[in-house]
Order: structure tokens, then sequence, then C-alpha cells
């Protein structure tokens, strides 16, 4: 989504001991790292959460007494200015280093408000030292096995480390995975891109790193472009880089499929506003494909919230009910 981040399980798996050995895990680890969360706290057939922009632990353990069910996932935004805001954001790990969620960080590739800074430099293997930096940090607050959503929506061209160049975007990928992985090498990377054909790159499978790099796909997906209507939902589902294509691309990877964002939009005239009947169709699709889904996290913020109960009251209605 455009400027998602700016307008908006029954054990922690985010949990290493600060101790434990930073050589690189053996397969067994890197094949558990790729199947996602795991046993869900919710009791749905699989793991489901809330994306919180700006959230603490008290705002999802009120998300989940709203909604009823347990939530297995969270995810958050540490800073994007700055290196520092990106690589310790040392304010976030602590509010949430106890939290009893799998964790997912949506962490930008490149800050947003240092100069000079390119996908190319990073490539290049410019940044190793920041992303080494990432992985200790995020380690020694007993994280280290989170999920890290990186440089996401990477194939529209709203963010800074939009792909324009998809081999350079590709290798500046594994530079960041290699440095980290250094560091932390539990943690798991989300490969996430938008729903539909965007504008920065129309094919993003021309970005990807490679299966090595790679722990999950991730698609971000909300009620508009187009929005849930007689055949707005097939769009959504079926049409170009729509739900069941990046859930086949998952597959023929032998990855898990991620849905870090999505819900009802009310601002905008593409949006499908206060819409139950598009939470009812992600539901079936994620029951239909429960054994492929790594997780997926509703978004709530500003222009998008449920539990407020005032902006999108059916949609509320129908998610409360549905999950």
């Amino acid at each position: 989504m455009v400027g998602a981040a700016a307008v908006f399980g029954a054990m922690n798996l985010s949990a290493v001991p600060a101790g434990a050995a930073t050589a690189r895990p053996p397969a067994a680890a890197m094949a558990g790292a790729r199947a996602g969360v795991g046993r869900t706290r919710s009791g749905l057939p699989w793991p489901s959460g809330v994306s919180l922009p700006a959230g603490a632990p008290a705002t999802a353990s009120a998300f989940a007494a709203w909604r009823k069910r347990a939530l297995d996932v969270v995810e958050v935004w540490p800073g994007e200015g700055t290196w520092a805001g990106v690589t310790d954001p040392h304010w976030l790990y602590r509010r949430w280093k106890r939290a009893p969620y799998t964790m997912v960080f949506s962490v930008a590739m490149l800050p947003t408000h240092v100069r000079g800074v390119s996908i190319r430099a990073c490539a290049r293997g410019a940044y190793d030292a920041h992303w080494r930096r990432f992985g200790r940090v995020i380690r020694s607050y007993g994280l280290g096995s989170s999920i890290i959503r990186l440089g996401w929506e990477f194939n529209g061209d709203w963010e800074p480390w939009a792909a324009h160049n998809p081999k350079t975007w590709a290798e500046c990928w594994r530079q960041v995975i290699t440095s980290a992985r250094s560091t932390a090498p539990w943690l798991r990377w989300d490969w996430t891109v938008n729903r539909g054909l965007s504008t920065a790159l129309a094919n993003p499978a021309r970005a990807y790193p490679g299966n090595r790099y790679v722990s999950m796909i991730g698609i971000d997906t909300y009620d508009w472009w187009p929005a849930v209507s007689a055949g707005g939902w097939q769009e959504q589902l079926n049409g170009p880089q729509g739900l069941n294509y990046w859930l086949a691309f998952a597959k023929a990877h032998g990855k898990k499929l991620s849905v870090p964002e999505w819900g009802n939009i009310r601002f905008g005239r593409s949006s499908g506003g206060d819409d139950p009947l598009y939470v009812l169709d992600m539901r079936s699709f994620f029951a239909a494909h429960a054994r492929y889904m790594a997780f997926e996290t509703v978004f709530q913020g500003p222009n998008g919230n449920y539990e407020a109960g005032r902006a999108l009251p059916l949609a509320a209605i129908a998610y409360r009910a549905a999950f």
C-alpha cells in the first residue's frame, strides 16, 4: 500500500538466548525458519495477528481482547529516517522483548533521511557494517528469531528502496541478509510485494534474490485497486499478480505465503470503505490455504481501524465474527 506506515503463539518464537553462538544455523533450523510461525495461540488453522504501526503491547492485548481471540503475530515498524533508527531501535525492542507473540519488524532497506544512500551502494556492500550491527542489536534483546520484512513493497515507487534496477536490488538484499545473518543467524526474512501491477517494477520476480536468502513470500493487499465488488474480488484473487499468483510463486519456491498488511480502507475513490464482504473473502482465502500460510496481520491504523468501531462498523462486526 502507498505509504502505509505513514497513514495509518503458545511459545515466544522471537526469543533467542543472547549468549547463543552466531554460526550459520543447521539445515533443519533453516527449514524451520522457512515454515513460518508454527503452532498458534489463536486456535485458527493459520497464524493470525495484527499490524500496529504505532502500537504497544497494551494495544495488542486490547485488540486480542476485542476480537476475543489470542494473537499469534504482531507487526510493528522501527524508525526509518536514520541508520540509528533502522539498526538500533532500542525503544521498540525494549517495548516488545517479552511479548508472547512472534514479532514481525518492517525494516527500511535504506534510511529515508540520510543523503546519498542508494541501492547501488548497498549492493556493493557499503552498508554491511550497519546490517551486522542490526543483527547484534536485535539479538541482544532476545528477538533474534523475529521475522524481518525488509524493504517491503519494493515494486512500488513510493519508497526510496524501489527496485527500479531489479538485479542491483536483489544484490542489495543478499548483502543485507548475509551481513545480518553473521550476527543473528536465526532471523527470518520476508520478501514482500505490493499486490497487482505496480509502478516501479512490473515483474517483481526479477528482483527475487534466491531461495537461500528468503524465508517466506509476502504480499500487501488492501480493499482497493480494485475494491471488492462483483468483479473486484476476482481481480484481487486471480488478476495480474493477485493473491493466487503470489501463492503459486511461494509454493514454486518452497516457501509459505505471508499477508503482513491487509484490511479495509475508508478513504479515496478506489477504496472499498466499510465492506464486510472483503473481510469474509480474505478469511475464506486464509482458511482455504491455511497449510501454506506463514501468517497474516490485519492493519489497524487511523484510516482502517476495527476496534474503534466508528470508522468501519460493518467490517469490524464481520472481522470479529470471522476471526
